[in-house]
Order: structure tokens, then sequence, then C-alpha cells
């Protein structure tokens, strides 16, 4: 019984392969194609200053980092709290 069932399988995955497949290139034939970029309009990506937290060491974007009075970079107010640890 299962060997007939499994033949069922592949009769109607044969049949219906092509079929599927054939949509499939009339699906991306129908797309729109895709904006062609020019050079001059791609804007470069923004670079921005690591910073490290004077207390633990990791690296993050000075934009987020929060400040003492000294000027030294935290990675968060409860670092800047604790204050800055000698590595």
């Amino acid at each position: 019984m299962l060997k007939y069932l499994l033949i069922a399988v592949v009769v109607i995955w044969l049949l219906y392969s092509p079929i599927l497949r054939r949509a499939r290139q009339l699906k991306r034939q129908q797309r729109p194609a895709a904006p062609s970029a020019t050079p001059g309009s791609a804007k470069p990506p923004q670079v921005e200053d690591m910073v490290a937290c004077a207390h633990c060491g990791v690296h993050l974007p000075a934009s987020e980092a929060c400040r003492d009075t000294a000027g030294r970079s935290y990675c968060s107010a409860a670092h800047r709290d604790a204050g800055a640890t000698s590595h």
C-alpha cells in the first residue's frame, strides 16, 4: 500500500513541478526591474567615531556615549556614575 502512495506522490510531483516552475518564471518576468543606481545618487555610509567606555572598555559610537564633566566617555549612566577604572 505504501508503495502505491509513494508512486502517486512521485507522479503528482512530476506533473505539477513543470507547471510550478513555469509559474515562477512568469512571476519573475512580470516583476518590474529594480531601479538602477546611478553612481552619483548613492549616499556613502556615514562614518562615526568609536569611543571606549572608561569603566568597562566596550566600544560604542561617540553619539551614544554618556560623558562626565571631565569629558570621559561611558557606555551607560550607571558606568558614568561608577566612575573610571584602570585597565
